[in-house]
């Protein structure tokens, strides 16, 4: 395809006049004509043939896209006109050179230091005297604060909304004397009510000046006895139940007035053998100070006995750890123990009791329950399960005859506790109770559980 350069078409850079094509994603060659999208609606038109682009491109470039008249002119500025606004202020003078601009400068001045002076003063008469002390008359007459607001005049407002007046009950039609004025009341600056001058009240001096006179009074005196309790004319306390305190608690001094000299005598005399007791007919003078020696000499007695005490507190220890442990043992019944038995075999390993590689039975420190004869018998509580713990040399009464079923309990006339051993009958019937296999008859007429029976 040749390229044709023609002239330029007078109406290429205006926008199509008629719908535009829908757009594709890709360029379609047709003999009938050519069309191009670049994927969005965006209103562009081709031509028919590549030349015919070419041309429509070349005529937009050399046409504007706005108008004229929408072009502003550009200023050029010169270095003359940026070297006349450096000279606008004269530096030395410290003025501008322009006359109507200087003026302007200097009212706006002037009325900002007038501005700042007058909020400075009304600072100032807010912290300082308004009104001389002597003759009440104000030192600076028609000042004014000029932050405050001004009033506004309200000339259509009435006071009240009735007709009439409501003091008088006159209405307001003419009939009655002059209207109200409609301009706000004075308002009312408070005053002293006392005259430093006369030293008077302006109204009911003779009044208000005894009340202040009794106030003054009831006050000094207030004042006066709050550091004063002691009247020295009478020589007696002005409080009466603090004169009686002191009558009473001076009535107890007198009774053992000169006593207390022994207390500050040297601890030796203090404890002296005459002054704790009368060595004539023995009778005690001072049990306390004579408890406090009686101590201090057992002292050197009390260091001989620490074998003994240590022994006694030894065994003041194993009983009360007996005891924690049987009330900890006691807590729970012997039956909960034993269930674990009842199946023939470990519930937990599935590993059986009897046979072969049989697991031994761990009977527990607990037994069941006893009866009346046997609790005779055995020595221990009713409500304990927990036979007490058994010497080292009580081994040897393992071989007793069933027929003393627990031997745990103190002898009545040797005094000493009896081996904590159990002997227990496993008879067939117990056997079978367990489903067990019968096993020697040594193991069937004496076992070894500890002291405890299941």
């Amino acid at each position: 395809m040749a390229h044709v350069m023609g002239p330029p078409a007078p109406e290429a850079h205006l926008p199509p006049s008629g719908p535009v094509p829908p757009a594709s994603s890709t360029r379609e060659h047709s003999s009938g004509g050519r069309r191009h999208s670049t994927g969005s609606n965006n209103g562009i038109a081709y031509a028919k043939t590549w030349a015919k682009d070419v041309q429509n491109y070349h005529a937009a470039k050399s046409v504007l896209p706005w108008l004229p008249e929408q072009q502003k002119p550009v200023k050029h500025v010169t270095r003359y006109e940026k070297s006349r606004e450096e000279r606008e202020y004269d530096i030395v003078l410290g003025r501008f050179r322009d006359e109507d601009k200087e003026q302007g400068y200097q009212q706006r001045e002037g009325v900002e230091l007038k501005r700042t002076l007058e909020k400075g003063r009304a600072k100032q008469l807010r912290t300082i005297q308004r009104f001389h002390m002597i003759t009440n008359a104000p030192m600076y007459p028609g000042a004014k604060n000029p932050t405050d607001k001004q009033p506004v005049p309200h000339p259509y407002r009435k006071k009240s909304a009735a007709e009439y007046n409501i003091v008088t009950n006159i209405p307001y039609n003419g009939t009655s004397g002059q209207p109200a004025s409609t301009a706000a009341s004075p308002s009312r600056k408070p005053y002293r009510e006392f005259n430093i001058l006369t030293n008077k009240y302006h109204d009911r001096h003779d009044d208000r000046f005894e009340q202040d006179a009794a106030q003054a009074k009831r006050i000094a005196a207030q004042k006066y006895f709050k550091t004063r309790t002691f009247d020295p004319v009478r020589i007696t306390y002005v409080d009466e139940d603090r004169e009686k305190e002191f009558v009473a608690r001076r009535h107890e001094e007198q009774q053992i007035h000169g006593k207390d000299r022994v207390l500050v005598l040297p601890p030796r005399e203090q404890f002296s053998e005459g002054r704790l007791y009368n060595i004539l007919n023995q009778r005690v003078i001072n049990s306390a100070k004579l408890t406090t020696m009686n101590e201090k000499d057992q002292r050197v007695l009390n260091k001989i006995k620490k074998t003994a005490y240590e022994t006694k507190m030894r065994e003041v220890g194993e009983n009360q750890q007996a005891r924690e442990t049987d009330l900890c043992l006691n807590r729970y019944a012997h039956e909960r123990h034993i269930q674990s038995h009842v199946h023939g075999y470990d519930v937990l390993s599935n590993q059986p009791y009897a046979g072969r590689d049989a697991k031994p039975i761990v009977h527990p420190r607990t037994h069941a329950q006893l009866t009346a004869w046997q609790t005779i018998e055995s020595g221990l509580v009713a409500s304990n399960r927990i036979a007490p713990k058994s010497s080292p040399s009580a081994a040897v009464v393992a071989a007793r005859p069933p027929s003393h079923p627990v031997i745990g309990a103190r002898g009545v006339h040797t005094g000493e506790r009896k081996p904590n051993i159990l002997i227990v009958d496993q008879t067939s019937s117990a056997v079978q109770s367990l489903k067990l296999p019968p096993t020697s008859e040594a193991a069937q007429t004496v076992v070894r559980t500890g002291g405890f029976q299941d």
